[in-house]
C-alpha cells in the first residue's frame, strides 16, 4: 500500500478517485461494520430505498493501525461513481465528533451528487498529517463555520 498519499484538500482525493483501485478477490463474506466513521454517505436510490454506508477510516500497515480518513472519504467517492445509474440523490456528510461514533451528528455537508451528473463539494474541507495518520482538519471547519455545500 502506498503511505506517500498526502492529501490537503477535497481536489486532490477527487483526483485521487477517479484512479482505479487495486483489484482484489474478496475471500470473506463476513460483513465488516464500522463502530466509528469519519464520514457517512446517504443514498436515495430510484426505487425509493434509502441507504447508508460508512467511511472505514482505520488501515492496518506493518501490524499498526492507522487513521487514514482521506481515503476512507475516497473509497465512499468510488462506491458512488461506481452506482451513479441508479440514485436519485447521494450526500457525504461528515462529523466533528471525535469519538466519530456512527451514531454520532453528521453535520457537514462534504459532496452532494443528483441524477443529473451535477455534484457539488464543500471546497473548505481539508486533512492534515498527524504522525502517520490523515485526518480531517475538523478544527479548520469549526473556525470557519462552512459545514454547508452552498
Amino acid at each position: 500500500m502506498n503511505r506517500t498519499n498526502n492529501f490537503q484538500n477535497i481536489g486532490e482525493i477527487l483526483q485521487q478517485a477517479k484512479q482505479e483501485p487495486r483489484d482484489y478477490q474478496k475471500q470473506s463474506t463476513y460483513k465488516y461494520k464500522p463502530q466509528a466513521a469519519r464520514f457517512k454517505l446517504v443514498v436515495w436510490f430510484k426505487n425509493n430505498e434509502t441507504r447508508y454506508f460508512y467511511s472505514y477510516d482505520t488501515i492496518y500497515f506493518n501490524g499498526s493501525p492507522i487513521q487514514d480518513e482521506a481515503s476512507g472519504l475516497m473509497k465512499l467517492i468510488r462506491y458512488v461513481e461506481k452506482i451513479k445509474d441508479k440514485y436519485k440523490n447521494a450526500i457525504i456528510y461528515g462529523t466533528m465528533d471525535p469519538d466519530k461514533s456512527v451514531k454520532s451528528n453528521y453535520c457537514i455537508e462534504v459532496f452532494k451528487y443528483n441524477m443529473y451528473g451535477t455534484q457539488k463539494a464543500n471546497p473548505n474541507i481539508n486533512f492534515k498529517t498527524e504522525q502517520k495518520n490523515v485526518i480531517f482538519d475538523v478544527e479548520r471547519i469549526k473556525y470557519l463555520n462552512k459545514i454547508k455545500i452552498e
